[in-house]
């Protein structure tokens, strides 16, 4: 059995991408200006959201990491995979870690002082680069370690059912906020399977929607290849 459906890497480029793009708005980021902190502040607590259901702020792990956790670590678990307990670990401190960044971001805005605030801001910038850094390794070693393991004792259909799952948790709102920053991350044959994909199994109006997500964020010379592999 060795199965090439994969169920980490596309939604792992998606929140990389996240994380780059917050990573550099907090390093350019003047909080010495309130009205621009605050911004950040809200957008950076809005990014890290979008993977999860309803809840608490800043925590791009939070509802990612429960999926892994309902939907696909139980079966790794029953085929015999220690890891999963490990990462089970990662998870609870990612989350530990991102509830002190948030309130981190909170203490910075309170602070009347625009040298305060600048201090401060360095501190988050700091901080949320450790928990960004602990992050790409957790995704790394899952696509390292658990996807060529799950390839060798998994068949596609039991994978496809687990990513189904997944996504059938999801709102549609959710959904295309995950979708914003994913397409744009995919490589020209992964994002021709997610249109193939979406083609044969969502209502015409769905496809739409995301093609025309397509045409706004993912690279023009990359889109329009795909376009002409899939016969758009």
């Amino acid at each position: 059995m060795t199965a090439t459906a994969d169920i980490f890497t596309p939604i792992h480029k998606a929140l990389r991408s996240m994380l780059y793009d917050l990573s550099s708005r907090l390093q350019t980021n003047d909080f010495t200006d309130l009205a621009a902190t605050k911004a950040l502040v809200n957008d950076l607590e809005n990014d890290f959201a979008i993977a999860q259901l309803a809840g608490c702020n800043l925590c791009v792990l939070s509802q990612h990491a429960k999926d892994e956790e309902a939907d696909i670590f139980p079966d790794v678990a029953k085929r015999g995979n220690q890891l999963v307990a490990t990462l089970i670990e990662e998870h609870h401190d990612l989350v530990r870690r991102e509830a002190s960044l948030a309130r981190s971001g909170h203490a910075l805005l309170a602070m009347e002082s625009p040298e305060g605030r600048e201090g401060a801001g360095i501190r988050l910038n700091q901080s949320a680069n450790e928990l960004f850094a602990a992050y790409i390794v957790h995704m790394n070693r899952e696509e390292t370690e658990l996807v060529p393991w799950m390839s060798e004792h998994f068949s596609d259909a039991e994978i496809v059912a687990m990513r189904s799952a997944t996504r059938g948790k999801l709102p549609p709102d959710r959904t295309f906020a995950i979708l914003r920053w994913m397409l744009p991350s995919l490589n020209v044959r992964e994002l021709s399977d997610v249109i193939r994909d979406v083609k044969a199994s969502a209502p015409p109006q769905a496809f739409k929607a995301v093609t025309d997500l397509c045409e706004s964020r993912v690279d023009p010379a990359r889109w329009g290849e795909v376009k002409q592999i899939v016969g758009l």
